[in-house]
């Protein structure tokens, strides 16, 4: 392992050594295989927790980060059905659980079902989670049931620039329209300002 800066100890990420259950924090950089990790902890789920998928939730990031995430956990399983198939496997992490598993027939039959249902596995964007659950939980959480999240709100702050472009031209001085009209004033300059306020909490017109 290596211990640089001295107080952490850094050491390759077994699988099998991270607990599952409780709060456990991984962090690693692009390329340290996360993905692996996460997909080997995901068969870990349905194999010693016993977990059908539709009690699994994997979080990420992005659409394709979503897609690709679902399509790994369906190879992985399928891999570790194989594994459990045959008593053996290439993969060390797969040769590792079906030598930790007591009753690798009924384990087999967990990992099939999986795999045959793992179209319903919650493999989710941040937002998509949170929809999910709001439109779950519309009553107890005093919300609309067809509530729309929207990751990007810069369409909507720009139709409301144009929105009060239009409201105070229609009523601003002669000379305030020639200076527009002149090309010294940019309607897209206000769309990032806009966009600073709503970050920074403030209140108010521009």
């Amino acid at each position: 392992c290596d211990t640089y800066p001295p107080r952490y100890k850094h050491c390759p990420l077994d699988p099998f050594a991270v607990g599952l259950t409780g709060v456990q924090l991984i962090e690693a950089s692009a390329g340290t295989g996360k993905t692996h990790t996460i997909t080997t902890l995901f068969v870990r789920l349905v194999v010693e927790k016993k977990l059908p998928v539709d009690r699994i939730l994997v979080v990420t990031f992005t659409n394709a980060a979503t897609a690709e995430l679902r399509d790994r956990i369906r190879k992985r399983l399928r891999e570790a059905s194989a594994a459990f198939a045959t008593g053996t496997a290439t993969d060390p992490a797969l040769r590792q659980l079906v030598a930790r598993s007591t009753h690798r027939a009924a384990d087999m039959r967990r990992l099939e079902a999986a795999l045959a249902a793992v179209d319903e596995a919650a493999v989710h964007t941040i937002h998509a989670f949170c929809q999910r659950v709001m439109a779950e939980h519309a009553f107890e959480g005093g919300v609309r049931p067809d509530l729309e999240l929207i990751a990007d709100v810069r369409p909507i702050i720009t139709e409301i620039v144009h929105d009060f472009v239009t409201r105070e031209f229609a009523a601003a001085p002669r000379a305030a329209v020639e200076y527009a009209r002149s090309g010294r004033f940019r309607l897209a300059y206000l769309v990032p300002l806009r966009s600073a306020e709503r970050r920074g909490g403030k209140e108010g017109g521009f």
